[in-house]
């Protein structure tokens, strides 16, 4: 059974809710590209067609060996911006779009919430909705809140809630590194974003988050960013710096990067061993990132490709390691 816990969705449901309801909620889709604009002038560019296409996600599952896809939310319409009311009801109708679409193909689909972490107390509410009534596997954050980092936004209502549900927490860059110039070269997505995700996962180990919350499971996008590369540096620095995060964490950061989970996405058989060496194979999952161009159009050629993998090891990578992790059961049939 193969299990990609990373890929994206933008319901036709939810689509048509915002039609109905985006004038009130405070988004507006952009004239030129279908894009949406949020509050605050923040736009997320066009909403590609794959996004919402079933039949064709089907397809793709089918060309690229994928029993079991674990859908996230588009992660630039996570919506952030909108005020606390707004943004609690457009998560809800995201998640119960996205619920019905994955009740349609029991089996081969589950899905994540998007939740209003912008008002951590609705956060959690809505997560314990989305996990208790609609049967979502936890969700999908960004790496900021308004420009703020994790563990500066005031999120411990939502931690405690993900900890006590056991959810897991996909870590998704969005806009990273704002200040820093990334004009050109495509560098917002090939370095911004692996970036983005190490400093928001640094920061919340450091911070004490995973030591106060070990219900939570995190997985981190894109390999885990640069962090698995750099752990040696970031245990360094607790203990050149001790002061830093004793109050907070009772062990290295390198042991809480290996509670972690991390995708597959590296696009580099070297790299891939490399992540499980680091984590433990069992600590590694599988992902596409359907439909953008740079996931992987052939995951399992990727494991398989990654020549340090033991074959137990690739089997667990492939699925067995996100069928424990989701509690899937055996594989369906895939045949539509």
């Amino acid at each position: 059974m193969k299990v990609d816990v990373h890929a994206h969705c933008v319901p036709p449901a939810f689509l048509e809710w915002l039609r109905k309801n985006g004038d009130w909620a405070g988004i507006r889709f952009h004239p030129e590209d279908g894009g949406l604009l949020l509050p605050g002038g923040v736009s997320t560019g066009p909403i590609l067609p794959e996004l919402s296409d079933m039949p064709a996600r089907l397809r793709a599952m089918e060309r690229m060996e994928i029993d079991h896809q674990l859908m996230s939310g588009w992660i630039d319409m996570t919506a952030y911006e909108l005020r606390p009311g707004a943004g609690a009801e457009y998560s809800r109708a995201y998640n119960r779009c996205l619920a019905e679409e994955a009740a349609r193909h029991p089996g081969r689909l589950s899905a994540l919430a998007t939740v209003p972490l912008q008002t951590p107390r609705a956060a959690a509410a809505v997560l314990r909705e989305a996990m208790g009534e609609l049967g979502m596997k936890g969700a999908q954050i960004a790496t900021t809140v308004a420009g703020r980092r994790l563990d500066r936004a005031g999120l411990e209502p939502f931690w405690s809630a993900a900890g006590q549900l056991g959810a897991v927490i996909f870590l998704h860059p969005l806009r990273p590194l704002a200040g820093v110039d990334l004009e050109g070269f495509f560098l917002e997505n090939a370095v911004g974003r692996p970036a983005a995700t190490a400093i928001a996962a640094a920061a919340l180990i450091m911070s004490g988050v995973p030591e106060r919350h070990p219900g939570v499971s995190f997985v981190l996008a894109h390999g885990g960013g640069f962090l698995p590369y750099q752990i040696g540096r970031m245990n360094r620095a607790g203990a050149v710096r001790p002061e830093s995060a004793a109050a907070r964490i009772s062990q290295s950061p390198g042991d809480y990067l290996r509670r972690m989970y991390a995708d597959t996405i590296v696009h580099q058989p070297e790299a891939l061993s490399f992540l499980a060496e680091t984590l433990g194979a069992e600590r590694i999952l599988l992902g596409t990132d359907y439909p953008f161009a740079m996931g992987e159009t052939d995951p399992a050629g990727a494991v398989r490709a990654a020549a340090r993998l033991a074959e137990e090891d690739r089997r667990a990578i492939l699925g067995g390691n996100a069928a424990r992790l989701l509690r899937l059961g055996g594989p369906p049939a895939r045949s539509d």
